[in-house]
């Protein structure tokens, strides 16, 4: 149904208006959308940025704040700091200041603390001299923020704002500090509960990649998750900006980064891209349903619209029908537009060249027929794509296919399976190159069977050189292969037995030598010589000496199966040949060749028996030819003769 109405012009420019009208505003929606989305990006960015720098300076105020405040109790505490009870009071007196800290804590210059207040039970006398803010005040003048850290005493995440005391030589008396919960209730608290909207948020981390405040509380103290995200690490080096990247969670968001230099942190501000870009995409889809119904509503104006300007065409359509009919010879221009009446012109033209040339044509092609119907050879015509579309009548008589099947395609389902890849090989070599091609290949049909095609193709040019296609000859072969064939065999095989003869062994050996050095595979070699063959011949004759290497050339046939070779390499003289055998399989099997012969009974031959001498070797290190394998096996089977006859003997050096 569509392909019926995809053949109307009305229909196809229709679509064409139709879907430019659709990329028209699928474009302008498009680019709304996108300069939109970026806009509000560029905008939220700002807003982040803004935001991060007002949490920045509200908790730098703070952390100054706070540290003035632990440098003017380091000033009262240092006057005492020899007096333990005194530095006590000190801190008791001073607890205004714990509205700015959890606890103060006072440590001695041997790393225990030896007062605080509020007084927590375990707290005096703790050992914080591996603690990282004690080693620091250790090393300093001044006041500072510590790493965030696990209380002993609380076992809650802190972090300590500490002052060093010194003495007028500059020598360590201790610290001061005032302790910050990181989840209580005071400046990181609350910046642990500050949320940007529904699911954004802030976050702080140290500059050396320790997590103080997060959403997600289970991050807290762990190292910052820097890995996924790279303005993240950026910021741990020091930058401030904005950008998008994706957060632990995997999800895409906006975000922006301020250094905290009074505590050496970075506050981080996170806004989800769900979240941040709702508002705009609600209203994106708004304009998406808007410039749908507009197109949807203006289709039906453009389908009316071009149908009135088509109604020429279509009548020049049903004059063009009524000329294929021939009911008309003429195309008749019945219509004002100067361009129908010049095509009308050009294509009453047309006909009149086409009514020649079709004449002409089948003039041509009737010649043309005969001439390649009256040759003795098969002969085709194909495009370059290999498609045939000619072949002549003896090419059909060899096939025996109908003309139908060897046109197009098909022709090339009956090649031979085997034969099929080396076909297309040379076609496509010959098509690449402009070059013709010859090639021997095998055809299987119902009716004929399996035959050999001698097939010979050039390339048909243009008057420019441009090749348009090839013509090809095919000839019946089969006769000769079969000959040849019959040649071969007989060059190779003994004519008595049909063993392998000294020839074709020769060849199987060398291939299982071959695989030898390749791939390591072990093959077996057993050399065969006849023990008493001799009277055999001498007293009843060739013809019953006959029989008996007929049945030995069965048994050797047999045990040789389809991996092995078995031949007979002149006389009395037999070989097999066991690729893959190891030295007690070939015994094994020579033991069961022996056997075997000597159980042969001939009627003709009674009081006659015959048995084997057999030399076995393998392939082993140091063989670098053939003839020094069958060598060591010929002399296994010397040994064989010599030890008696009707054994077997290995040579294996």
């Amino acid at each position: 149904m569509m392909k019926r109405w995809m053949s109307s012009l009305h229909a196809r420019l229709m679509l064409s208006l139709g879907l430019g009208w659709v990329l028209l505003v699928s474009v302008l929606l498009g680019t709304s959308w996108y300069l939109g989305r970026d806009i509000t990006r560029e905008t939220l960015l700002v807003q982040l940025e803004y935001q991060a720098e007002l949490l920045a300076r509200t908790v730098e105020q703070d952390v100054l704040t706070r540290k003035a405040s632990i440098a003017k109790l380091a000033a009262e505490v240092q006057p005492v700091v020899q007096q333990t009870g005194a530095v006590q009071q000190v801190l008791e007196k001073n607890s205004a200041l714990l509205t700015y800290f959890d606890a103060l804590v006072f440590a001695g210059p041997e790393g225990f603390v030896e007062a605080d207040w509020p007084q927590a039970p375990g707290r005096q006398s703790l050992d914080v001299n591996q603690r990282e803010f004690f080693q620091r005040a250790q090393g300093m003048r001044r006041g500072f923020i510590s790493e965030p850290f696990v209380g002993a005493v609380t076992t809650e995440p802190l972090v300590m704002v500490g002052y060093p005391l010194r003495d007028e030589q500059g020598e360590f008396q201790g610290m001061v500090g005032g302790v910050l919960t990181i989840l209580g209730d005071n400046f990181l608290g609350f910046l642990q509960r500050h949320r940007l909207g529904t699911t954004g948020f802030a976050a702080i981390g140290s500059a050396s990649g320790r997590v103080l405040v997060h959403a997600d509380r289970s991050l807290i103290m762990e190292p910052v998750p820097d890995e996924y995200n790279a303005f993240i690490r950026q910021a741990l080096l020091g930058w401030e900006g904005s950008g998008e990247s994706r957060l632990l969670a995997g999800v895409q968001a906006l975000q922006a980064y301020k250094q905290i230099w009074a505590a050496d942190w970075i506050v981080g501000v996170y806004l989800p891209n769900d979240e941040a870009y709702a508002a705009f995409d609600r209203l994106w889809w708004v304009l998406w349903t808007l410039g749908t119904l507009v197109i949807l509503g203006s289709l039906p104006f453009l389908w009316w619209l071009l149908r009135l300007l088509l109604l020429p065409v279509q009548r020049f359509a049903t004059q063009i029908d009524s000329i294929n009919r021939g009911e008309q010879e003429w195309l008749e221009a019945r219509t004002s537009l100067t361009e129908l009446r010049s095509v009308a012109k050009r294509f009453n033209a047309l006909l009149y060249s086409q009514s020649r040339t079709q004449q002409d044509l089948q003039r041509r092609q009737a010649y043309l027929n005969a001439v390649l119907d009256s040759s003795p050879s098969g002969v085709f015509l194909t495009n370059l794509e290999g498609k045939s579309i000619y072949v002549n009548s003896a090419y059909i008589r060899i096939t025996g296919l109908e003309a139908s099947e060897l046109l197009g395609w098909t022709w090339l389902d009956y090649v031979y399976p085997e034969d099929r890849p080396k076909l297309l090989q040379y076609w496509q070599g010959a098509v690449a190159a402009d070059d013709s091609y010859e090639i021997q290949y095998r055809y299987s049909t119902p009716e004929v069977g399996e035959i050999w095609l001698e097939a010979h193709a050039s390339p048909i040019t243009d008057d420019q050189g441009v090749t348009q296609g090839y013509i090809g000859t095919v000839r019946d072969i089969t006769e000769r292969k079969q000959k040849e064939e019959a040649h071969r065999w007989a060059a190779l095989h003994d004519g008595l037995t049909h063993l392998l003869n000294r020839r074709g062994f020769d060849e199987m050996m060398f291939k299982a030598f071959d695989a030898w050095q390749k791939t390591g595979q072990p093959a077996a070699l057993l050399l065969i010589d006849l023990d008493h063959f001799k009277p055999v011949n001498d007293t009843l004759g060739h013809d019953v000496g006959d029989i008996w290497l007929i049945k030995i050339a069965d048994i050797l046939r047999e045990r040789a199966s389809a991996q092995g070779a078995a031949a007979r390499q002149g006389g009395d003289e037999f070989a097999l040949l066991l690729p893959g055998f190891s030295v007690n399989e070939a015994k094994k099997e020579a033991e069961i060749v022996r056997h075997q012969v000597m159980a042969i009974e001939i009627p003709e031959s009674e009081g006659f028996s015959v048995t084997t001498s057999i030399g076995i070797a393998l392939l082993q290190e140091g063989d670098d030819s053939v003839s020094t394998w069958v060598k060591r096996a010929d002399e296994a089977c010397y040994l064989a003769k010599n030890a008696g006859r009707n054994r077997v003997e290995v040579k294996s050096a």
